[in-house]
């Protein structure tokens, strides 16, 4: 006669069968944001490239790194129904690029490439103390058209968590200050904080005006742009781990802390 397994033995197997899981799938989650961050590294690696080469034929870097929301008819819109997906918008780069999908980190949770949104500068730079004001086109001066981003578009705009919803912040462009900071060395309401600025969430901030990317000729160091999608938040504050993904104009794709990208993103060096 067939002997069963006892009671004994079959808590004994569902025991290691726990215990391995648990080894094995913290593991296997790992190897997964490995690989998603070896290919956001290899997107930004290929975007340096393209940026490079766009940089020799127009003398200048572009206004935006993927692109701007536009219509059937190539007007910038913020209208959903009206903006044609990303991978019809005009793109500076696109020539230089083998495709779309270099635009894109595996960690985005948005894929559509129809998604539009509005962006907003991030925590840390001078333009946030402005409250809520969207991003303007080229250097944002007032009267400048609202622009709006692809949510797809991983590396010209980020979501971040604020409150109980989100936010996209703005990741690249070729001026983090507007006319007026510049004019008057970072000073807003006649009160003047050294040579820098006053953020009311992160207090004061010195200025790095040099490291821009509009200048005729930006400093080597400055950050060209940063990927959010690989942080783990506290509420709204990125906790304190190297998950930042940034690209320097010196080439380097560096992962950084992101507490640190999140306080004073354009002080990064390489």
């Amino acid at each position: 006669m067939r002997r069963g397994f006892t009671l004994v033995e079959l808590l004994t197997v569902i025991a290691i069968i726990a215990i391995l899981a648990a080894i094995i799938f913290p593991v296997a989650g790992t190897v997964r944001e490995n690989a998603r961050r070896s290919r956001c590294i290899s997107n930004l690696s290929q975007i340096y490239l393209a940026l490079q080469q766009y940089k020799e034929d127009y003398r200048a870097y572009p206004f935006v790194l993927g692109a701007y929301a536009v219509d059937a008819n190539g007007n910038l819109t913020c209208n959903q129904q009206a903006a044609v997906p990303f991978d019809r918008a005009p793109k500076p780069l696109g020539s230089y690029l083998k495709n779309d999908e270099i635009f894109y980190c595996p960690n985005n949770p948005i894929s559509d490439k129809r998604t539009i949104v509005q962006a907003y500068y991030p925590r840390g730079h001078a333009l946030y103390g402005q409250g809520t004001t969207p991003v303007r086109f080229g250097t944002g001066l007032p009267n400048a058209p609202q622009v709006c981003f692809y949510a797809y578009d991983s590396y010209s705009v980020g979501r971040v968590p604020r409150g109980n919803s989100f936010v996209y912040e703005l990741r690249y462009t070729l001026f983090w200050s507007d006319q007026e900071l510049n004019q008057q060395e970072n000073q807003r309401s006649g009160t003047q904080y050294g040579q820098g600025y006053y953020d009311g969430d992160i207090g004061p901030k010195g200025s790095d005006n040099p490291r821009q990317l509009g200048y005729r000729a930006p400093d080597t160091t400055a950050v060209v742009t940063w990927c959010t999608y690989h942080r783990s938040y506290d509420g709204d504050i990125p906790q304190r781990a190297k998950n930042d993904i940034v690209l320097f104009l010196t080439g380097n794709v560096k992962v950084v802390d992101s507490r640190q990208m999140f306080e004073s993103p354009y002080l990064m060096r390489p």
